[in-house]
């Protein structure tokens, strides 16, 4: 037991004592990955009419499509569709995945039907491949009658 202890109270003061500077690293790490977070429609939303307007913010740099600096992109919206492969450019599907190239962070869906829907952010590369890690976020809202 005396051991155990003497072991412990070792390892406890190397800690204290600081040791490799790559522990400082994650948080900065963490900090490059990078988030994208869909402001509006808020989650469980009810919105009335179908005009859904998408309100986006991103802790990634966004730049128009086709900038290729590294750990910038620009969003892309699903409404109601799965992500496609994550090593491969998100394609355009009108009306179901949009692609917002110009750098924007608001996009407007006009004629969604009513019932329960789901848009999911994902903000990508230059050339439309999503930034690994992914960088997405997920909403689920209800748009009823006018």
């Amino acid at each position: 037991m005396k051991n155990a202890t003497t072991a412990l109270l070792l390892s406890l003061t190397l800690v204290a004592c600081g040791g490799d500077s790559d522990t400082d690293a994650t948080p900065e790490t963490e900090e490059t990955t990078g988030t994208v977070t869909i402001v509006t429609p808020m989650e469980g939303a009810l919105i009335n009419g179908s005009t859904v307007t998408v309100q986006l913010s991103s802790s990634v740099p966004i730049v128009p499509a086709g900038e290729l600096t590294e750990g910038t992109g620009h969003h892309h919206l699903y409404l109601d569709a799965d992500l496609t492969p994550a090593d491969q450019p998100v394609p355009t599907v009108p009306g179901s995945i949009v692609h917002m190239g110009d750098a924007s962070a608001t996009y407007v869906f006009e004629g969604v039907a009513p019932g329960e829907h789901r848009i999911i952010a994902v903000v990508a590369d230059g050339v439309h491949v999503p930034l690994q890690p992914w960088v997405v976020d997920t909403v689920r809202f209800t748009v009823g009658g006018n």
